[in-house]
């Protein structure tokens, strides 16, 4: 404890799990500019790390009984029960969605090709399907989000399966931004909204607010 130049006593603060260091630390630096940024304060606890996933990935299904008879790989099937073209994956590792605005087009090109030629699926994200995306995945999962920004029915068609996004934790309380300096007219046309002004994107589907 110190005193200051108006004798009130100044306090160090105290860490805590949840109070750490670099926590305190943007406390006092929203407290000096008055500057709150709308973001992910991040995990209260520590989260596993690609190395935990790959040690325990060894426990996810039972080891071959015998390794000249079974085979042991890493395919994965989703809606193998009840859809009628379900998706087979060589790896059981997908590339989640990003926004066409975000990111650019030559970006969703190059996700496109990075998934298919690891056997595995991309996802397009808010702000819609692109034709770069869709002409280089073999495998596309389209994205329905409550902003429903570039949201087209035929572009639903197209895609290879549906993930509805209930809510996000990158985007908490008041959801998402998009600079307006993304904003070009190709981004500006698919979500239909003023070129050049910053977008908010929601963060909850305003129909799932309620049981029923």
């Amino acid at each position: 404890m110190s005193n200051n130049d108006s004798g009130i006593p100044r306090t160090t603060p105290r860490q805590s799990a949840t109070f750490t260091q670099d926590i305190n630390s943007e406390i006092r630096r929203a407290a000096a500019t008055g500057i709150y940024d709308i973001r992910g304060g991040g995990a209260k606890r520590k989260l596993p790390t690609f190395d935990d996933l790959l040690f325990l990935g060894a426990s996810i299904s039972r080891y071959p009984l015998e390794g000249y008879r079974e085979k042991c790989d890493t395919n994965v099937t989703i809606g193998g029960l009840n859809a009628a073209n379900p998706i087979h994956l060589d790896i059981p590792i997908t590339i989640a969605g990003m926004s066409f605005g975000a990111l650019s087009g030559p970006a969703k090109e190059a996700l496109g090709r990075g998934a298919s030629e690891a056997g595995t699926s991309t996802t397009t994200g808010d702000g819609g399907m692109t034709q770069e995306e869709r002409g280089h995945s073999s495998k596309l999962v389209y994205q329905y989000l409550p902003s429903r920004y570039g949201m087209n029915p035929n572009d639903l068609r197209k895609a290879d399966a549906i993930e509805i996004v209930v809510g996000q934790g990158a985007k908490p309380g008041g959801g998402g931004m998009l600079l307006g300096q993304k904003i070009s007219d190709r981004v500006a046309q698919m979500r239909n909204l003023p070129k050049g002004i910053d977008q908010r994107s929601a963060c909850r589907h305003p129909r799932l607010d309620r049981p029923g």
